[in-house]
């Protein structure tokens, strides 16, 4: 057997073929009723060569065996990445086998190689939405397929086998594809993720939403969840401007309905929109916070494979926008490593379109990756170069947005006064336009630089406004945090736990995981300086758990604030 298209999919990519492949021979081999005594397996690198002792009967290589290798491959690429999804030749031969000290050789392993590589195989199941294409030699077939009620004899089609000298006759069979595949099929197979909604399948195929559902059970795809069908693992074959379409129609459905998420879920963050002016079809729209937050949960997955294939695909206008308008997905929830890339593939497509605006954005959102790593000095030098190109091409909201982020970073590296310029610049901004949410946005982020200074009269003040302002749980969160950061700055810990407590309660209503490890943090500080060593360890832990979780910097220092709690952990 042998894997299709192994030799050009990456490392990781193959080690995951590797150990799809064979759980799944494993599994089909014992339900088929072949016991591991009874079989040897050879590694073939992209494949296998398995040897079956004259003790197991033939028909269950031919009867219960294919769909088994089948349903376990699929279950396989139903989670598996795209690159990772497995379709595999399959050819069943019989005879005699040599040993020698260096494995096995023998007219009837030579033979089945043969059909292994026998070109009409390979396009059937080039052209096959299932998993498995199987070859069965013409003895084979005839002495024991068709000798056998079980083995399906009718589903095998004769071909004509011509591969190095040997000349014979074939006969191949698509294990769990009765049908030949459609356009649709194609279509579908399109699809980045291995699942697709109801939805995303009405924007790919263009068709109204109403009917698409019934055109997907009408193809009999398995329904992973209600409305949800899994994608067929078929090379779409399509070429031109159908394929370009298609693909554009539903990358560009993802970018607007997340960017519509993004704007419900995080108003405060990118305030311009990023849908395209000339978007095919139409994204959801959302009614409430737990609608889109929903709705980002379920497909955690597609986005992060529809931001790849539209920089591979060269999607470019949505290779860069669409990272940005995942910032809410990527920044509440998630690890940031597949958003960094992401953000490096949407700088380079916006480079390759001579796009200021989508530059600019591009590296005010690696400005952000970078302070998540911690690189500040780094982060700094890519704002100035986003602010840099905004006040050039006169976008004031996105020169608000790299002012926050410059901001941010002069205040961790301690640059107190800086930050209270950049922050200022931003408020001033932000007021002019009239935008609510980043007008409260730069009042936390200033109250914050002043509490750097020691001037926590005037951060209190600050953060005052902003919680006055605060029109989401994400907002109310970190204004209320500062309350709490200032009362602790003036000694009234008491106070500052009550603000905290308030502070985390809001970041758990949005979803909000780093502002509930900031939390968390500060509250176990709070706890410690009033003498509450179990409180600080407690609410320590919990930090812990989730910067670990989310993959930041922060890990370390919690742990070094638990060892200082007890030297001997």
């Amino acid at each position: 057997m042998d894997v299709q298209g192994y030799g050009g999919r990456t490392n990781p990519d193959q080690l995951t073929v590797r150990r799809g492949l064979f759980e799944a021979l494993s599994e089909a081999l014992a339900g088929s009723g072949v016991p591991e005594v009874s079989f040897e397996s050879e590694d073939r690198g992209d494949g296998a060569l398995i040897i079956v002792h004259p003790d197991v009967p033939k028909e269950r290589l031919a009867g219960p065996f294919p769909p088994k290798l089948a349903a376990a491959l699929e279950r396989h690429n139903g989670s598996a990445p795209p690159g990772a999804r497995i379709k595999i030749r399959v050819a069943l031969h019989a005879g005699e086998v040599l040993y020698d000290a260096h494995g096995v050789t023998g007219s009837a392993i030579v033979t089945a190689c043969r059909l292994l590589d026998a070109d009409p195989l390979k396009d059937a199941l080039r052209d096959s939405p299932g998993a498995v294409g199987l070859i069965a030699s013409d003895w084979f077939y005839q002495e024991v397929v068709r000798q056998c009620p079980t083995c399906d004899a009718d589903t095998y089609r004769p071909v004509a086998v011509s591969v190095k000298e040997t000349h014979t006759r074939g006969w191949i069979r698509l294990v769990g594809c009765r049908t030949a595949p459609t356009r649709v099929h194609r279509l579908l197979s399109l699809h980045p993720g291995a699942e697709i909604s109801v939805p995303a399948a009405a924007a790919l195929l263009d068709v109204p939403a109403d009917e698409t559902g019934v055109i997907l059970r009408d193809l009999r795809l398995e329904e992973c969840a209600e409305g949800r069908f899994r994608v067929p693992a078929l090379d779409d074959g399509l070429t031109g401007a159908e394929r370009t379409d298609a693909l554009r129609r539903v990358l560009a459905w993802y970018l607007g309905t997340a960017d519509n998420a993004r704007r419900i879920l995080c108003p405060d963050r990118i305030t311009a929109t990023l849908t395209l002016p000339d978007a095919p079809g139409l994204p959801l729209t959302f009614t409430s916070a737990d609608e889109a937050r929903g709705w980002c949960e379920a497909e955690r997955l597609n986005l992060i494979a529809a931001a790849r294939a539209a920089a591979d695909e060269g999607q470019h206008d949505i290779a860069w926008r669409l990272p940005l308008a995942l910032w809410t997905f990527f920044f509440l929830r998630s690890p940031w490593t597949d958003w960094i890339e992401s953000l490096g593939d949407g700088l380079a497509s916006a480079e390759h379109l001579d796009d200021d605006r989508g530059i600019a954005y591009a590296l005010a959102g690696l400005g952000h990756a970078s302070q998540h790593r911690w690189n500040f000095e780094e982060s700094i030098d890519l704002f100035g170069a986003a602010r840099d190109i905004f006040v050039r091409i006169g976008d004031r909201s996105g020169e608000g947005w790299a002012l926050h982020g410059l901001g941010y970073a002069c205040r961790r590296l301690q640059r107190f006064r800086e930050a209270v310029v950049h922050h200022g610049r931003s408020l001033r901004l932000a007021r002019e336009a009239g935008e609510r949410p980043s007008t409260g946005m730069a009042l936390t982020a200033l109250g914050y630089a002043h509490a750097g200074l020691n001037e926590f009269t005037t951060s209190l003040g600050y953060f005052e406004q902003a919680h006055a302002i605060a029109a989401d749980p994400h907002a109310e969160g970190w204004a209320l945090h500062g309350l709490g950061y200032s009362r602790a700055g003036q000694g009234d810990f008491d106070a500052a736990i009550v603000h905290y407590r308030k502070a985390l309660d809001a970041f758990r209503e949005a979803r909000d995981r780093p502002g509930q490890g900031e939390t968390l943090y500060n509250l176990g500080r709070a706890h410690l300086h009033m003498g509450r060593h179990g409180a600080a360890r407690h609410c320590w832990i919990s930090a812990l758990a989730i910067f670990e979780d989310l993959q930041t910097p922060q890990t370390a220092g919690v742990l070094a604030r638990l060892r200082s709690l007890d030297p001997r952990s």
